[in-house]
């Protein structure tokens, strides 16, 4: 099956890709020297390797083995992951208006914002990166997809883990993969929760209600809250408080000390895009200078 998109101008997908990677020790995401990014996805027909690649304007998707009647599902799929019907003009315009900003609009110009297919998903990774460095947590978070995501018919690769098999594991098991027991019984509590309903029930509140009801989840912190309303709903002016690493990238491309209080207050200006200059942190680092 050949996919191809066309969403609304700046594009780097190969940027957009390896921001949603944003470490080689993730192993559901890849993304190689040309660009190309791969993920194994569950299909009609089982477990499928999805591939992205920028061709120009567009972003040519290939599945295969996959169906004709699993086209809708994946272009609903890559169009949540990458944000692909998001305008974000208005950002950009603003981008351009901060001073001291010149080198980030460079190394982050067609960046878009990725949002995880599941809500399982956003709340894992929330729980196994909360107060870690990137490095570690997406290390533990490979743990997981190795035991319990889905393998592609010739096993070499699999995707996010999945919440029916977490819901169902044995605690040892989700704590050989690097959480605490307390951790790894909170995880399970969440795989077991009606998650597609609740996120129903959360699209239908604004920012702040979802909030509080994400806070009453077991494991869910006021980091882990913002980051599931950014990157599991979509809330794209949410700016994930208490976020160490975003705010020392801040600071460090403004020239001063930035603690996450601070940064929060200053990603208030790009409302009500603030969620995005929180994806250009990632980008910042991740991306090359431009010449």
């Amino acid at each position: 099956m050949h996919i191809a998109l066309r969403p609304l101008p700046p594009l780097d997908f190969a940027l957009t890709a390896r921001v949603l990677r944003r470490s080689t020790r993730n192993l559901v995401d890849r993304v190689d020297e040309d660009g190309t990014w791969t993920r194994a996805v569950v299909l009609s027909q089982g477990p499928t390797l999805l591939r992205g690649r920028q061709h120009g304007a567009k972003i040519v998707f290939d599945a295969a083995p996959a169906g004709a009647r699993d086209r809708r599902a994946v272009e609903a799929f890559v169009t949540r992951l990458f944000s692909l019907d998001l305008d974000l003009a208005p950002f950009w315009r603003r981008v351009r208006r901060e001073r001291g900003f010149a080198e980030l609009a460079l190394r982050c110009a067609g960046l878009r914002p990725q949002r995880f297919p599941t809500l399982f998903e956003a709340l894992a990774n929330g729980i196994y990166c909360q107060q870690l460095s990137l490095a570690a947590g997406m290390t533990r978070m490979g743990h997981l997809a190795e035991r319990f995501g889905p393998r592609t018919p010739d096993g070499a690769r699999f995707g996010a883990p999945r919440a029916d098999l977490v819901a169902r594991a044995p605690l040892p098991a989700l704590r050989n993969t690097g959480l605490s027991a307390r951790r790894a019984a909170q995880l399970r509590d969440l795989a077991r929760l009606p998650l597609e309903r609740f996120e129903d029930e959360l699209n239908t509140l604004p920012d702040a209600q979802a909030r509080a009801r994400l806070l009453e989840l077991p494991g869910v912190g006021p980091w882990t809250a913002d980051y599931v309303l950014l990157r599991g709903l979509g809330r794209i002016d949410v700016f994930p408080s208490g976020d160490i690493g975003a705010a020392h990238t801040l600071g460090r491309i403004l020239g001063r000390v930035m603690d996450p209080p601070a940064a929060v207050r200053f990603a208030a200006r790009f409302a009500p895009m603030r969620g995005m200059l929180y994806f250009c942190m990632l980008g910042y680092v991740l991306g090359a200078p431009r010449g």
